[in-house]
């Protein structure tokens, strides 16, 4: 039977794995330092916040730039073994952890006043279930979501669909529009601050600010 990205990451050897997955290559470590101050960046629009979610948290890689902007902050995440990494690597603040899913989060409307999902997106196969993903984290903030997708109209998404069709085996991401996210974020009553992909060239990834409206 194929293992699915998701129950790897409730195995305690793949979550080990996954903690120095951007520590192995050249090219992994640069996109960690890219995608680090590119965080600090959309961050630097919130100021100081009293609660912050950060779902799924993995492994605690980007805990180091969020955590300053919040007074409290809850890492969330469905794989227990991820939770245990995470709560090793906790380093300069106290978390308060959950094991939860992403669609379902155990928090009342607008608890948080910034809620964080990074590199989850382009993982769910489903369309209608990424869209699902985004309302919850909009129905779980009252200020602020930092959230991630891969466009389907970069450079990066085109280049990468064209090599599957001629026979490549690299895994497909699963995409969204600018334009399909705006407008769930403006169903569930916010904007768009500031968007930002992690490359023009080499990366699909789209790094989006919202604020409540």
């Amino acid at each position: 039977m194929k293992i699915t990205y998701s129950e790897n990451r409730r195995r305690a050897d793949k979550a080990a794995s996954y903690d120095v997955k951007y520590e192995r290559e050249l090219h992994k470590r640069l996109s960690d330092w890219r995608e680090k101050r590119l965080i600090a960046s959309l961050l630097a629009e919130t100021g100081r916040l009293e609660r912050m979610l950060d779902v799924p948290c993995g492994a605690g890689r980007l805990s180091p730039v969020l955590a300053p902007h919040a007074e409290k902050v809850f890492e969330v995440d469905y794989s227990r073994e991820m939770l245990k990494v995470c709560r090793r690597n906790a380093r300069g603040y106290e978390p308060r952890f959950a094991e939860a899913s992403v669609f379902d989060l155990p928090f009342g409307d607008g608890s948080f006043d910034l809620v964080v999902s990074i590199r989850l997106s382009h993982h769910i196969p489903d369309r209608g279930a990424r869209l699902a993903h985004l309302r919850e984290l909009f129905r779980s903030s009252r200020r602020y979501v930092l959230a991630t997708f891969f466009d389907e109209n970069t450079l990066k998404n085109r280049l990468r669909t064209l090599h599957r069709k001629i026979g490549g085996r690299k895994r497909s991401k699963h995409t969204l529009t600018m334009e399909e996210v705006a407008g769930v974020a403006r169903e569930s009553g916010f904007r768009v601050v500031r968007s930002r992909r992690l490359s023009s060239i080499f990366s699909g990834h789209c790094f989006t600010l919202f604020m409540k409206a």
